[in-house]
C-alpha cells in the first residue's frame, strides 16, 4: 500500500475560501483524493502543503499571471470605488462637524483617532479640512438656499447690520427671511457677509445690489428691509431706504423694534438720579475683580440664609438688550445681604467704594426708585424677547407693542385720551391737559407698599414720584418716536388670522392696507379671498396663523390643482416681514465665537462658509450627527478643492499639540 493510500486525505471544500488557494484551486469529479488547478490545467494530491507548494512553483506563476493581472485591475478599483465613496462620506461629516463645533486644528489629531477607531482609510487634516468647508460643503448648503428662494420668483425680505470682527475690515451681514416651499415653513437664515469699503448710504445700496444680483436674486422681489435706526440707514433723503424706494417703491421698512425699545430704556433712565445705575455698576465692579470679596459674601449669605447659595450679581452691559432688567432684579433680590455685607466691609478694609456703596444700600430712596423700575424694564424685556423670536406671530407681536405702549400711557394719562388705535399713536405727549395727578399717577402696587413701609417725608416722597413719572413720560416719548411709521399697515396684518379670514365678518380684499404690496392678479386674489372662508378647515388658533397659511397654500382641489397658491403666497410673504435685528445679531455672535483672537487670520470666505453651515444646519433642525452629505458635495470633493485659492491654506494662529 502506497503512502497517500496509507493516510487517505481528501478534497476539502474549505479551501476555496483560503485567500492562497481560491483563485485556482478546483475538486476533481470521481476523485476526492486529488485537486484540479485552473491555470496549470493539472491535478494535484488533495494535501494542503502540497497545493501551498504547487502554488509557489515557476510554472503555476507563469500560468497565473495574464488571469492575476485582470483579476487584481478589476477587483481593486471597484473596491478602491467603494472605499473612496465611503471614506468621502466619513470626511465630509467630520467636516461639518468641525464647521459646527470647533475649530480646523483640532482635525490633525481627531481624523487620527476616528480612523484607528474606524478602521477606515480617513485623512483627515487641517488643510484638507479647510478645503472642504470652504469649497465643497460652504458652496452646496448655499447654493442648496439660491435654489430654494430661486423656485418660482420667492418674495423674500433682507435683514442687515454693520459691525466688525476683530479686525479692522468694515462688514455687513444680510440675513434672508421667506416662506421656503421645500422646508414648508417661514425661514429666517444667513446669506452673506459684504465688505465695505465705506459706510455712506451709497456704498452700502450699490454693495447690497451687487451682492444680490450675485446670488440671483432680483431687487424687485424684495417686499421688506430690516435695519436698526442709525442716519445711514434711515431717513427720507439719501438714506440706504430711501435708494431701496427708487427701485422698490412699495418695499416696507422696519426699524428693528429690540433696538428701539433698548434706546428707548436707556435714554429714559437719563432722567432718573444717576446713582441708580452707579450704584448697580459698582456693585458689579466691587466683586467681578476678587476672588476673596466673593467668598466672604458667600460666607455672609449662607448664614443669613441656610441652606441656599448667593446668584452672581450680573453686569451692567451697554451690548446686551435690557440687561439692566436682570440686573435692577438681582440687587433687590439680594438687597438686604448685600447692605450687610458694605457695612461689614467699610470698617475692616476702609474703602471709600464700600462706604458709598453703604451708604446708598442704606437710603430708602435708592430701593423705592428700583422697586419702581422693576415691574416696568420686566415689561420691556418681555416684549423684546417676543421680537427676539424667529418664529412668533407678526400679529401677536404688532399686538404686543401696541399694548405695552398702552399700559405705559393709561400710567399717566386721563382714561378719555384712548378712543381707538389710531387715536392713541396720534396723540401728542407733549400736550400736558391730560396728565394725571401726581397722587393719581400709577407707580404700581410694589413701590406703594415699599413707599408706605418706608416712611421717608413727604417732600422726598413727592420727590421720588415726580422722577418716575418723568421717566414714564420720557419712555413713552422715545417708544413712540421710534415705533415703526407703517405701524397702522403692520398693524392691520390681525385680517390674516384664522378667526378673522374664517369669520363671518370679514373684511372685504380692496380694504385691506397691505394689498398694494400685491403684484399679481387682483381677479383671482378676490377670489381665492371670497372662496376661502366656504371650505371647511382644521382648527388653527391666532396664534397659529403660519401653520394656517402654510395648509392653505398646499390645499389642493378635486382636479389635482392648488387651488389656493396666490393667496397662500401673499399671506406668507406678509407674515415674513421681519420685525427685529435679532436674527443679525445672532449672526455676530456666532462670528465673535468663530474669529477669536486665536484665530485672527481667519478670511472672510471661510468665516463665510463656516457661517453657511451653521445656518444650513439650524433651518433644518438638525446638527453634524443626523447631518447626511448630498451628491452635489460628492460631486464636489476631488482635487480642484486645494486649487481653488489660497484660502484653503490654515488660516488661524493656534495650533494643536
Amino acid at each position: 500500500m502506497g503512502k497517500w493510500a496509507q493516510y487517505g486525505k481528501q478534497y476539502n471544500k474549505n479551501w476555496e475560501k483560503d485567500d492562497a488557494l481560491k483563485d485556482w484551486i478546483h475538486s476533481v469529479p470521481g476523485d476526492n483524493s486529488k485537486a484540479f488547478c485552473r491555470y496549470c490545467k493539472c491535478d494535484i494530491h488533495a494535501y494542503h502543503t502540497n497545493l501551498l507548494s504547487h502554488a509557489s512553483t515557476v510554472k503555476h506563476k507563469r500560468n497565473s499571471a495574464p488571469f492575476s493581472s485582470t483579476r487584481t485591475l478589476y477587483d481593486v478599483d471597484c473596491h478602491s470605488k467603494n472605499v473612496d465613496h465611503t471614506v468621502k462620506i466619513a470626511e465630509l461629516k467630520l467636516a461639518a462637524h468641525v464647521a459646527c463645533h470647533s475649530s480646523t486644528p483640532t482635525i490633525d489629531h481627531l481624523g487620527e483617532v476616528i480612523k484607528d477607531i474606524s478602521g477606515k482609510d480617513i485623512a483627515l487634516h487641517r488643510m484638507k479640512c479647510s478645503a472642504l468647508i470652504k469649497h465643497v460643503l460652504g458652496p452646496a448648503v448655499h447654493e442648496e438656499l439660491i435654489s430654494d428662494l430661486d423656485k418660482n420668483e420667492t418674495v423674500y425680505s433682507l435683514i442687515i447690520d454693520e459691525s466688525t470682527d476683530i479686525g479692522p475690515e468694515k462688514q455687513l451681514c444680510v440675513m434672508v427671511r421667506y416662506y421656503s416651499r421645500s422646508l414648508k415653513s417661514i425661514t429666517t437664515t444667513f446669506l452673506g457677509i459684504i465688505s465695505l469699503d465705506s459706510v455712506t448710504a451709497n456704498e452700502i445700496f450699490n454693495t447690497i445690489t451687487k451682492f444680490l444680483a450675485a446670488n440671483r436674486l432680483a431687487i424687485d422681489r424684495c417686499l421688506g428691509l430690516a435695519t436698526d435706526g442709525c442716519s445711514t440707514m434711515y431717513g427720507k433723503i439719501n438714506f440706504v431706504i430711501a435708494r431701496f424706494r427708487e427701485v422698490c417703491p412699495d418695499i416696507v421698512h422696519i426699524k428693528c423694534i429690540c433696538h428701539s425699545i433698548q434706546l428707548s430704556s436707556s435714554r429714559a433712565l437719563m432722567v432718573m438720579p444717576s446713582n441708580v445705575e452707579f450704584m448697580i455698576a459698582e456693585t458689579y465692579n466691587w466683586f467681578y475683580h476678587s476672588s476673596i470679596r466673593q467668598q466672604k459674601y458667600k460666607q455672609l449669605y449662607e448664614c443669613i440664609d441656610v441652606g441656599e447659595e448667593p446668584m452672581k450679581i450680573l453686569k451692567l452691559s451697554d451690548t446686551r438688550w435690557l440687561s439692566i432688567a436682570t440686573c435692577v432684579q438681582r440687587v433687590l433680590e439680594h438687597y438686604e445681604e448685600l447692605k450687610l455685607h458694605f457695612q461689614i466691609v467699610k470698617k475692616e478694609a476702609c474703602s471709600y467704594t464700600a462706604e458709598l456703596l453703604y451708604q446708598m444700600f442704606s437710603t430708602p430712596e435708592n430701593k423705592l426708585y428700583l422697586v419702581f423700575l422693576r415691574p416696568i424694564l420686566q415689561e420691556l424685556s418681555q416684549v423684546n424677547k417676543l421680537f427676539e423670536s424667529d418664529k412668533a406671530s407678526p400679529v401677536q407681536l404688532v399686538t404686543e407693542l401696541l399694548t405695552l405702549y398702552c399700559n405705559m400711557l393709561q400710567r399717566i394719562l386721563r382714561p378719555t385720551t384712548f378712543t381707538s388705535w389710531g387715536a392713541t399713536l396720534a396723540y401728542n405727549l407733549e400736550n400736558g391737559s391730560n396728565y394725571l395727578p401726581l397722587a393719581a399717577i400709577n407707580f404700581g402696587i410694589e413701590f406703594q407698599l415699599s413707599l408706605h413701609e418706608s416712611q421717608i417725608e413727604r417732600s422726598s416722597a413727592e420727590q421720588i414720584k415726580e422722577h418716575c413719572r418723568d421717566y414714564l413720560l420720557e419712555l413713552l416719548k422715545e417708544i413712540r418716536q421710534r415705533l415703526p411709521d407703517n405701524i397702522q399697515q403692520l398693524e392691520s396684518l390681525v385680517d390674516l388670522s384664522p378667526s378673522v379670514v374664517l369669520g363671518a365678518q370679514k373684511p372685504q380684499l380692496l380694504k385691506l392696507s397691505f394689498l398694494p404690496l400685491y403684484k399679481g392678479n387682483l381677479g383671482d386674489l378676490e377670489q381665492q379671498w371670497m372662496r376661502i372662508s366656504t371650505l371647511s378647515w382644521p382648527t388653527f388658533s391666532d396664534n397659529d396663523i403660519e401653520q394656517f397659511w402654510v395648509t392653505v397654500v398646499n390645499h389642493i382641489d378635486a382636479s389635482g390643482n392648488h387651488d389656493f397658491l396666490q393667496l397662500g403666497h401673499f399671506a406668507l410673504c406678509m407674515l415674513a416681514l421681519p420685525f427685529s435685528n435679532a436674527a443679525v445679531e445672532r449672526t455676530f455672535s456666532q462670528m465673535n465665537l468663530i474669529k477669536l483672537k486665536l484665530r485672527n487670520k481667519l478670511r472672510r470666505g471661510t468665516l463665510e462658509a463656516l457661517l453657511h453651515i451653521r445656518s444650513y444646519m439650524r433651518r433644518r433642525g438638525i446638527c453634524c450627527r443626523e447631518f447626511t452629505p448630498t451628491t452635489k458635495m460628492l460631486s464636489k470633493f476631488n482635487a480642484v478643492i486645494y486649487a481653488s485659492d489660497d484660502d484653503s491654506i490654515p488660516e488661524e494662529y493656534f495650533t494643536s499639540s
